[in-house]
């Protein structure tokens, strides 16, 4: 069965914020692919930049990804990967607009900041399949 996460952060609104914000956008498929593809159970991952309500700038980061599993292993996973992950994590922690004590450098201090920003439930996501990223991956090389 697949999980929902819908990670989202209000960002600071000074210009460094919004140019690191931006900069996250730009390189997170760079980024995040060598780690999905390695660790595969992550059946989608997007970040999307939530635009002020007046247009200009951006309010909020949000991480949406559908993943096998719980919650907390996951973010084990994630936490175990190593320092390009921790490296992404601090950054969008630093921007926050209430950021957690920094540098988050635990997995109990990392689950705490995602479970207190996750807008998302399991019960919240459809499933048109029960496939894990694995089963997904062997019938489509098969």
């Amino acid at each position: 069965m697949a999980t929902p996460l819908s990670l989202y952060v209000p960002i600071k609104q000074d210009a460094a914020a919004q140019q690191i914000a931006q900069n996250l956008y730009d390189g997170f498929v760079d980024t995040i692919t060598p780690i999905l593809s390695k660790i595969q159970i992550v059946h989608y991952a997007r970040l999307v930049l939530i635009p002020n309500a007046d247009g200009t700038g951006i309010d909020a980061i949000m991480l949406v990804t559908t993943f096998d599993g719980a919650m907390n292993p996951y973010l084990s996973t994630f936490w175990n990967g190593g320092d390009s992950f921790h490296t992404f994590v601090n950054t969008v922690a630093a921007i926050a607009l209430d950021p957690p004590q920094l540098p988050i450098s635990t997995l109990s201090s990392f689950e705490n900041f995602i479970n207190s920003n996750n807008l998302s439930q399991p019960a919240d996501l459809y499933q048109a399949y029960n496939d894990t990223v694995l089963q997904v991956l062997a019938y489509n090389a098969g």
